[in-house]
Parts: C-alpha cells; sequence; structure tokens
C-alpha cells in the first residue's frame, strides 16, 4: 500500500513533534504493509510551523535516520496545501514527490467553489488531489462528480472510514465509496494516538464491505501511478 497524505516530517506542523515519534510512525506504516509514504506537511496553514524552504534539510534528516536503522520504506517530500484565494502559490515547488500532482485542502465549513478552482488548478498543468474530501460539509453528491469531472482526484482518510472522525456528515463515507467516487485512501496521520498509521486496520475494515479490486485501487495501485510517473519525469 503507498499512503500519499501523512504529517510525519517532524517539528513543522500539528503533526510529529520530533524524530523519534517520526521513525515510530514510519514503523507502523511498514509493519501495514506500507511500501511508499509522501510527506506531507500543512503548507499556507494555520498549524505550520516552519516556511516550506526549511522541508527539504529535515526530510533529508529524516531519510538518513531510516536508512541507519535499514527500515525498508521509501520516502517522498511533498505538501498539504490549504487554498488561499488571497495567495498566489508557486505549486511547482508544493507538488507531490516532484511530480505533476498537488494536495489541495479546503475549508470544511466556509463554502468553496472547489470545482472551479481545481479547474483552474488543472489549467496550469497540474493534477489536483483534494484532501480529505469527505469533511466538506457543504458538498453533494453531484458536487463531488463535477469536481472530478476536472481531472481531480478524491482523496478520503482512514480515520473518516474508521468512525474516528466525529464531525463527518452522517453516510457520507458510505455515499462515496458505494459510487466508487473515491480515488485515494490514506491516512492524513499526525501521531502515534487517535490519528496514527492504519491503513491495514481500515483495508480488513472495508474488505468485509466492498470489492477487493476497488480497495486495491484506493489503498495501492491509484497512489502508485503518481509514484510512477516520478521515474517517468527522471
Amino acid at each position: 500500500m503507498i499512503d500519499i497524505h501523512s504529517h510525519i516530517l517532524p517539528g513543522v506542523d500539528d503533526g510529529s513533534k520530533s524524530l523519534e515519534l517520526s521513525i515510530e510512525m514510519i514503523k507502523k506504516e511498514i509493519l501495514d504493509g506500507v511500501d511508499c509514504v509522501i510527506l506531507t506537511p500543512h503548507v499556507q496553514s494555520t498549524v505550520s510551523k516552519v516556511e516550506p524552504s526549511e522541508h527539504i534539510a529535515i526530510f533529508n534528516n529524516l531519510k538518513e535516520e531510516v536508512r541507519k536503522q535499514n527500515l525498508k520504506i521509501d520516502l517522498y517530500l511533498g505538501a498539504e496545501i490549504f487554498y488561499r484565494s488571497h495567495i498566489d502559490t508557486d505549486f511547482k515547488s508544493l507538488t507531490l514527490a516532484g511530480t505533476k500532482y498537488i494536495l489541495l485542502e479546503f475549508s470544511p465549513t466556509n463554502v468553496t467553489p472547489i470545482e472551479e478552482i481545481v479547474y483552474d488548478v488543472s489549467r496550469m498543468g497540474f493534477i489536483p488531489v483534494i484532501a480529505h474530501v469527505e469533511r466538506y460539509e457543504y458538498l453533494e453528491l453531484e458536487d463531488y462528480v463535477k469536481i472530478k469531472s476536472t481531472g481531480s482526484l478524491l482523496q478520503m482518510n482512514t480515520t473518516s472510514i474508521l468512525g474516528l472522525d466525529k464531525k463527518l456528515k452522517k453516510g457520507v463515507v458510505h455515499k462515496l465509496l458505494k459510487n466508487q467516487l473515491i480515488d485515494i485512501v490514506s491516512t492524513d496521520t499526525h501521531s502515534m494516538g487517535l490519528r496514527l498509521p492504519n491503513m491495514k486496520e481500515t483495508y480488513q475494515f472495508l474488505s468485509k464491505h466492498y470489492d477487493v479490486s476497488y480497495l486495491d485501487q484506493i489503498f495501492d495501485l491509484n497512489a502508485r501511478k503518481i509514484i510512477e510517473s516520478i521515474e517517468h519525469i527522471n
């Protein structure tokens, strides 16, 4: 499996607070059968603690510790970009692992024209991945369909699937999965507490209710296309 949305990079936002915690989270990802993780620290967010320019050095330090401990996992750097209309965002420097994919986050409560925004972003040559789409309470089923029609991908959190996010609109998780509107499931992990890496548990839970071929797409194959596009670029 591949986890494309995580807050494992230490000391940069409201996620991991230390290198030691980051390593613990990575070990849990490996135990769950995850072989690739994209680290996506918050950008343009109130929880951001450092500038994006500082992420690379911290990322390289984490990768070195992973190498020293001989942990078998591929780590990549990206960002979770909180969309703000008044900021001229340099999307190219904040893509997922240097690809054309970008992870975008929007306000969960303030009505936002997500379809129009991601259409404009896609016209710039990027492929938007909408973070935890189940949280945007103002979206109806037809809105998700319209957003996907722009070429954007829809990402859902494991915590939402397991019923750990109590703020969600009732039934939204099942509705999106039943209609196969979700493209990627990720942890959005922040710690080893309530929001720990839990891809395996979530897959096993869903395997009792949904077709395994669809689950393989949203837990692995669709995300793997992002990783494979890195090799295409290089």
